[in-house]
């Protein structure tokens, strides 16, 4: 077994030197990376998350804060956002544009007047529940 084993890498070991005679300079096998550093996956993903977005948002409790995300996130992850950053916990949180709830599953490109504006710069309003009692 041990012989085979070893015929076998010299048989790789040979092929790459081949490969490497034949195009000096050149890699053996092509990158994944195009010249500005993405491969075709972080192409994608840029293409699904859509333009950056920046939410203003006015809080119930007096509070103003900014999150900065893309029209394909959902609202979840924006009220994640703020949750995490003003440290009130998620389920206490409601944002509404033009005076509509926005629902969690909703992307932000679901929201054509979100869509029509340019620069993507958007003020929401965000109802804070009062906080359970301890």
């Amino acid at each position: 077994a041990q012989e085979r084993v070893t015929g076998y890498l010299d048989i790789a070991v040979t092929w790459f030197l081949a490969m490497a005679e034949e195009a000096p300079g050149a890699a053996a096998f092509p990158s994944q990376y195009d010249e500005q550093g993405l491969t075709s996956f972080d192409k994608v993903e840029a293409e699904l998350r859509g333009e950056q977005l920046r939410l203003v948002c006015d809080m119930s409790n007096g509070d103003r804060a900014e999150i900065v995300c893309n029209v394909g996130h959902d609202v979840a992850y924006a009220k994640g956002q703020l949750a995490r950053q003003k440290e009130i916990e998620y389920g206490r949180l409601s944002f509404y544009l033009d005076d509509k709830l926005m629902f969690d599953p909703l992307s932000f490109n679901d929201f054509p007047s979100i869509m029509e504006r340019e620069p993507k710069v958007v003020n929401v309003r965000v109802e804070v529940a009062p906080a359970p009692p301890s």
